[in-house]
């Protein structure tokens, strides 16, 4: 009985080592940041980045981090209404160059490059 009470210990320690990865002699990575290729982020009432290069094919992501709402308006570019916290994607399949603005803040200008 004693021979199985330690063989069952062994067991759980063993399994609670390769679980947790100590003594593997591995040091403990960080998970990976999620980010998103292509994101434009609405803060401080600016664009970031105000110029973003793409390939045909591909889409951005607006996201409004700003208390205000503001929008994503230009030829082609339509997003309406962001309050904070909301998103826009819109993907590009015409290669050119696209300029666009929040129209309740003028002074907020963007660009798109579609090579």
């Amino acid at each position: 009985m004693r021979k199985n009470y330690i063989l069952f210990l062994s067991i759980i320690t063993i399994l609670a080592f390769s679980i947790t990865g100590c003594g593997s002699g591995k040091s403990a990575q960080a998970p990976a940041q999620v980010t998103e290729k292509n994101m434009v982020t609405i803060q401080e009432f600016k664009f970031n980045p105000a110029e973003i290069t793409i390939q045909k094919g591909e889409t951005i992501t607006w996201i409004n981090e700003d208390s205000a709402t503001h929008n994503v308006t230009g030829t082609a570019i339509n997003s309406g209404s962001l309050a904070k916290g909301q998103s826009f994607k819109q993907t590009f399949n015409d290669t050119g160059t696209f300029d666009y603005s929040c129209t309740v803040h003028p002074n907020m200008k963007g660009k798109i490059i579609v090579k």
